[in-house]
């Protein structure tokens, strides 16, 4: 094996991972899907779990995992309570301290991240992605 193939072999396996999702309720996923790909592009692995995705699915896949950061979005103001049972989810399972949580979507905002405890709330793709290359 050449050492080009080792090197990359290497940069994958370090890869930070991160899984997304549009919160249970909700079925908009273009903003989503524009913030995985932004996301991807800045070199993390990204499992997408798609829209209208139940709170204890998100942290059940983000230990099994072991993923670096969930990231959810809603275009709803209803269903952004499920963003707030995902990170009280996360912290009753202990894996809150393992991960960065970063929300997005119109209805919500820095204030509300902050109150229900997430990491960063994105004002759009390119933004949440600096914030993952800063952090992580």
């Amino acid at each position: 094996m050449t050492f080009c193939c080792l090197l990359y072999l290497s940069e994958v396996a370090n890869r930070k991972k991160c899984l997304i999702a549009v919160v249970e309720g909700d079925v908009h996923d273009i903003g989503k899907n524009i913030v995985k790909t932004m996301i991807t592009a800045s070199g993390f692995d990204v499992n997408d779990l798609g829209k209208d995705v139940p709170s204890q699915k998100i942290v059940e896949t983000a230990e099994a995992d072991q993923t670096n950061v969930v990231a959810m979005s809603t275009l709803m103001t209803p269903t952004m309570d499920g963003m707030k049972a995902t990170i009280d989810g996360l912290v009753e399972s202990g894996y809150r301290s393992k991960c960065k949580v970063i929300i997005g979507g119109a209805p919500t905002s820095p204030s509300f991240a902050e109150t229900i405890g997430a990491d960063y709330r994105g004002g759009n793709a390119q933004d949440a992605a600096n914030y993952l290359k800063e952090v992580l």
